[in-house]
């Protein structure tokens, strides 16, 4: 039995070798043979997600009104000011390899139910999270009880 892969190689399941796809090769001519007998190989497994890429969400945050808005809520706000260096901190550690995911989506609501944000600016923020690939790991909103 074979089964596809992500690349142009087929991989033998009986002991894991991997076939290139070279006429020439003899385990790929079998492979072939198999083929032409009817038989079906295994699809190809999906690809890994991304992984988490903090510089990119937060690079992308920074350019955008909805960091503008907190940065300026901050200002006279102190429950803002301490959501939002908190926020600010729990990144800088994630983007240092140290991501405390629960803290970081306790600091994301906290940051949010502190201010006041458009829809837009929400949508910029979970724009953000999806460039750097945090959309499966963080939500805007509180789960429900």
């Amino acid at each position: 039995m074979y089964q596809l892969t992500q690349g142009d190689s087929i991989l033998r399941l009986s002991d894991n070798a991997y076939i290139p796809n070279d006429p020439g090769n003899r385990d790929y001519r079998e492979y072939l043979q198999w083929i032409e007998e009817g038989n079906t190989p295994l699809p190809a497994p999906p690809p890994p997600p991304p992984a988490p890429d903090y510089f990119t969400f937060w690079e992308s945050l920074l350019q955008t009104s909805a960091y503008q808005s907190i940065r300026t809520q901050s200002v006279g706000s102190l429950l803002m000011n301490t959501a939002a260096t908190e926020f600010i901190a729990l990144i800088g550690d994630a983007k240092m390899g140290r991501p405390i995911e629960p803290a970081i989506q306790l600091s994301i609501l906290t940051v949010l139910s502190a201010g006041t944000f458009t829809e837009a600016e929400l949508l910029e923020f979970q724009t953000a999270l999806v460039a750097g690939h945090l959309d499966a790991i963080y939500t805007l909103e509180a789960p429900e009880s």
